[in-house]
Parts: C-alpha cells; sequence; structure tokens
C-alpha cells in the first residue's frame, strides 16, 4: 500500500485541526450552559456525560494531528516533499 503523500498529510492534519475545534467550541457550549443549571438537575449529568464523551474525542483526535505534523515533519526533513 503505497504512503500518504504530503497533500494527503497536509489534509488531513486541516481536518483533524477543524475538527479539533469543532468539538472544542462545542464543549465550552455544554460547560456555559451546565452553569446556568442548578446542580441537582438531571440535565447536568446529562451534558456531563456528553462533556466526557467530547474530551476524550478531542484528545484522541489531537494525537492524531501530533502524528500527523511529525510526519509531515519528518517527511519534510528527509526531502521528501510531494
Amino acid at each position: 500500500m503505497p504512503l500518504p503523500d504530503d497533500a494527503q498529510l497536509r489534509e488531513d492534519f486541516a481536518a483533524t485541526s477543524e475538527s479539533v475545534q469543532d468539538d472544542a467550541e462545542r464543549l465550552v457550549a455544554i460547560e456555559n450552559e451546565k452553569q446556568g443549571l442548578d446542580p441537582s438537575d438531571p440535565r447536568v449529568d446529562t451534558l456531563s456525560v456528553e462533556a466526557e464523551l467530547l474530551a476524550g474525542r478531542i484528545q484522541r483526535e489531537s494525537r492524531i494531528e501530533r502524528e500527523l505534523a511529525n510526519e509531515i515533519g519528518s517527511d519534510e526533513t528527509l526531502g521528501r516533499k510531494n
């Protein structure tokens, strides 16, 4: 299987970065919504679960983003710009 070229890696990096930003914005919105609720409101639990899932996804996406950046950087270091 051929290795992805630099353009594909950069496209994947940009898409991953956009996804992280979208998830982070949603996470902020959830936290803002929770601040307006009484702690005993059952929606706090539901929103907290969603926040936890988003935080996990952000962590995974950030790891992928770092791996893509490292791959792009190593390709450039080795002179393999495509």
